[in-house]
């Protein structure tokens, strides 16, 4: 095993946790070799310096922090980070975030007026918001005010 490969791999992670998809695309922007790249990469999960799972919980909360919803968390995580999508399912089912209570909170920081009756113009604009940010249309739509 290239000692090259792994004290690069050890330096990414000394930094933040990476998904193993992460490592894997800059790892061979670095060019090493396929076998290389297998070779740190089991190494690193072996000693635990490198799981999927712990990463996604870590991942999952400080985008949550952000004001971000669950369906676009999922999206990030399947999508952008490469995590397969069993283990995004898993990590999603054992926290313990309410988010429809989440829901509003962040409802209530971006719109203060949000239980107020509201023009269709206003209600639309925060439609757009909470879906863009990845929640439900059930964990909100019930807590808008009505038009006037």
């Amino acid at each position: 095993m290239s000692s090259l490969a792994l004290n690069y791999l050890i330096n990414l992670l000394s930094r933040r946790d990476y998904s193993e998809f992460e490592i894997r695309n800059k790892m061979q922007e670095k060019a090493f070799t396929e076998t290389e790249i297998e070779q740190a990469l089991a190494t690193a999960q072996q000693k635990n310096w490198q799981n999927d799972k712990r990463f996604a919980a870590s991942y999952l909360y400080s985008r949550a922090q952000r004001g971000y919803g669950s369906q676009r968390i999922r999206q990030e995580l399947r999508q952008l980070k490469g995590v397969q999508e069993d283990l995004v399912d898993e990590v999603m089912d054992e926290s313990e975030i309410d988010w429809a209570q989440f829901a509003e909170q962040v409802l209530a920081k971006k719109f203060p007026n949000y239980q107020q009756p509201a023009s269709i113009k206003e209600k639309q604009k925060i439609w757009r918001y909470m879906l863009s940010h990845g929640f439900y249309s059930e964990e909100f739509s019930d807590l808008i005010g009505t038009p006037n």
